[in-house]
């Protein structure tokens, strides 16, 4: 009988299945997401690996200036991780530079034929609309939890 028990427990139904994913999402912390999330964005930054020089010849300088705010964006979050309050700011402005080069990747979309022929836009646009969900996501549990802490005084 205990071998069946177990069997009923490891075998989930599709409504118990997705409440756990639920589950994570409301009840699990950001904090591992965000630490690896920085080292990884720090050290894949554009920034890192070119120079504004090599942008200004393409034209390009704005692009490598928008890189240039993301590198400084995901160091303060980085830096001020253990500080909850400092970090919702950076986390607040990563969102609003993901707003807005994503609103330049969508009008780009719209008025270059050419760009918007490319077959790889479709799949471009699901993985920025992911990106957008776990951004907001991440702001808003920072949010709670600071709600949480000012209303029991910490």
């Amino acid at each position: 009988m205990g071998q069946h028990e177990y069997v009923e427990t490891a075998v989930m139904s599709g409504r118990e299945y997705f409440r756990t994913y639920k589950d994570i999402i409301v009840y699990h912390d950001y904090q591992p997401l965000l630490l690896f999330w920085n080292i990884s964005d720090i050290a894949n930054n554009r920034v890192l690996w070119e120079t504004y020089w090599d942008y200004k010849e393409m034209g390009a300088e704005s692009a490598y200036i928008q890189y240039a705010i993301y590198f400084c964006v995901s160091l303060g979050m980085l830096f001020s991780l253990p500080h909850i309050r400092s970090c919702a700011r950076f986390v607040a402005a990563y969102l609003l530079l993901y707003i807005f080069s994503t609103t330049k990747f969508i009008v780009k979309v719209m008025t270059d034929e050419e760009f918007a022929a490319n077959p790889d836009i479709k799949r471009s646009l699901i993985v920025t609309g992911v990106y957008f969900t776990l951004w907001c996501w991440i702001y808003l549990k920072m949010r709670v939890e600071i709600a949480h802490r000012n209303i029991n005084g910490r």
